[in-house]
């Protein structure tokens, strides 16, 4: 592939739960030709009311709103679909399935692919007894039970199986690595509350699962009036529990959560992604985040994400992902770059002409710059061996990190107060020396007498509220 020879990798996106309605297996399926009568879930009527209608088989709820069941009059009886009415559930009871589904893995490696993001991979398996959802007590007191989130999902999602299906993906990414030496790796799509049942997709040295499932928790736990004591107990607990020889992972954005500008302001971009690159582990960047992007306000004519769609036009705001899925800004050009077509699938921010990658590249201290800066330093020894230290400083407004590698190293300092600190790095992190050198700031920092280049004295380091700061020695 192009993109091996110029040295990019490409991890594809996977998604096994389900195919499209229009996929020929499910057409066979509805059909009941053999061997595809068994590909999907389908489940009799539980009867039918008083106008012939027939009922689901219980209550399971679509995570877009609505019954998880359609009824097919060809074949008399219903399918399960998690998702959309056009993405029918694969059945991983039938061993065929998951024969076709290593096929397909196999495709796509053989056409040179240097890994998998796997999708949705908590719901590949179902009660076999269909037996009914509860409902949530912790619910969220105005929703309905016609919602997702009104129920817990014990019936529906991680069940024991899908450990050993992970494993079997895994174990022929591995053979593959094996047989030519080139490196692959597996990333798995996984919500979990509690990080103990998260971890076991990295699986065991025995039965290794995913590289890393995804760390939504700046997602999950940082919320508007955060702390850096919130951030810190997040870090300190995910390298705790980690299980030893394990990769960790970082990010604060994704497709299904407002962007990061949106969630807290501008002023968390720079030192969000400070945090997230330097820490130790893999980083993963939604795009647009690295040039701040904003959400777009989307109007109920232009929605078009199925979560927004089924809940109406008076609630589709509550619950649509469109607005931080809108066209990458580039440039200032027709649709921001993106594409010349007459419209692009959703709207573009209308401050496209002022925020874009174009307007920011090569010029000192955008957002873009800072990005590109940071990831400069992932290049040295000090991110890849060195130390780590945490710390959450003067009564949480600062959070504060250190990596040291044979007395070389940096410092990550993030004022997320609002008054500008005095922080004394010196004291309050170990093996710091008493001067280093500002390697980079956060766009507009104050105050305006510390600049990139300049050596100062650490154990007095002024930063301005809400910003943020890296160091080097």
């Amino acid at each position: 592939m192009f993109i091996t020879i110029i040295g990019i990798k490409l991890v594809m996106d996977f998604v096994p739960n389900h195919s499209s309605d229009e996929h020929p297996w499910f057409q066979l399926s509805v059909n009941r030709v053999e061997p595809y009568t068994d590909y999907y879930v389908w489940k009799d009527a539980k009867g039918f009311d008083e106008n012939g209608q027939p009922i689901v088989p219980n209550n399971w709820i679509s995570v877009f709103g609505g019954s998880a069941w359609e009824w097919r009059e060809e074949r008399q009886q219903f399918y399960l679909h998690q998702f959309v009415v056009e993405q029918p559930d694969l059945n991983y009871e039938n061993p065929k399935v998951m024969i076709q589904m290593l096929a397909a893995v196999k495709f796509w490696l053989d056409m040179g692919v240097d890994g998998l993001r796997v999708d949705a991979v908590p719901h590949m398996f179902e009660d076999p007894e269909l037996r009914d959802q509860l409902e949530d007590p912790n619910r969220p007191p105005e929703s309905r039970p016609d919602e997702w989130r009104y129920w817990l999902h014990t019936m529906t999602y991680n069940l024991p199986k899908t450990l050993d299906a992970m494993a079997e993906f895994r174990k022929l990414i591995d053979i593959y690595s094996a047989l030519d030496g080139r490196e692959r790796c597996m990333m798995v799509e996984v919500t979990m509350l509690k990080l103990d049942e998260l971890f076991e997709y990295y699986g065991s040295e025995k039965r290794p699962i995913a590289h890393f499932p995804f760390n939504f928790e700046f997602i999950n736990r940082i919320k508007k009036d955060f702390n850096a004591d919130q951030i810190l107990d997040l870090v300190d607990e995910w390298f705790t529990k980690m299980p030893e020889g394990k990769t960790a992972n970082w990010l604060v954005g994704n497709h299904d959560n407002h962007r990061v500008a949106a969630r807290f302001g501008d002023y968390v971009i720079d030192p969000f992604n400070m945090i997230i690159h330097l820490l130790p582990g893999s980083s993963v960047t939604y795009y647009g985040e690295e040039i701040g992007m904003q959400d777009t306000w989307i109007s109920w004519e232009d929605t078009v994400d199925p979560a927004g769609c089924n809940a109406g036009p008076e609630r589709y705001e509550l619950f649509s992902r469109d607005p931080e899925r809108t066209p990458m800004q580039w440039d200032d050009t027709k649709n921001s770059g993106f594409s010349t077509a007459n419209k692009t699938w959703l709207p573009i921010n209308e401050n496209y002409p002022n925020l874009n990658a174009k307007a920011q590249r090569g010029v000192n201290e955008t957002h873009l710059e800072i990005y590109k800066k940071i990831s400069q330093l992932r290049k040295t020894n000090t991110w890849k061996y060195g130390s780590l230290e945490t710390k959450a400083l003067y009564s949480g407004k600062v959070f504060a990190f250190s990596r040291i590698f044979n007395a070389n190293g940096f410092i990550v300092l993030a004022n997320f107060g609002g008054e500008e600190l005095v922080i004394d790095a010196y004291r309050q992190l170990d093996g710091i020396p008493l001067y280093a050198t500002v390697y980079s700031r956060s766009s507009g920092f104050v105050p305006e007498t510390i600049f990139v280049g300049d050596i100062v004295e650490t154990k007095r380091i002024t930063i301005g509220g809400r910003h943020s700061l890296i160091l080097e020695f």
